[in-house]
Formats: C-alpha cells, structure tokens, sequence
C-alpha cells in the first residue's frame, strides 16, 4: 500500500501530491504547475510534508 506526499511548492504555492512507498521519508519532486524541482521531506503531520526548491 503506498502512502501520499502532500506538498507546497515554494515557488508558486500550488498543492502537489505525490504517491511514495511507505518507507519513504524523502523523494524528490517537481511542481505541477511551474515545474520547479523540491526535495520533499515526511513531517510530523499525517499527510503535509515539508518541501523545499533545489536549484
């Protein structure tokens, strides 16, 4: 069963999801929208996951 990454892009603030295995606690992602690439990190909160822009 795989689990969701919920994150904000920190470019545009657009809401992506991302479908991760359940030992994930990192992946790598881009924006939907803008296309600007996160490392998104597993945070305390059930499903929001923190993100932040690579360059």
């Amino acid at each position: 069963m795989m689990k969701t990454a919920e994150w904000i892009c920190t470019k545009c603030g657009v809401t992506n999801r991302k479908l991760v295995v359940p030992a994930a606690s990192e992946v790598l992602d881009k924006c939907v929208t803008c296309h600007a690439k996160h490392r998104v990190v597993e945070s305390p909160r059930p499903v929001r996951w923190d993100a932040a822009a690579l360059k």
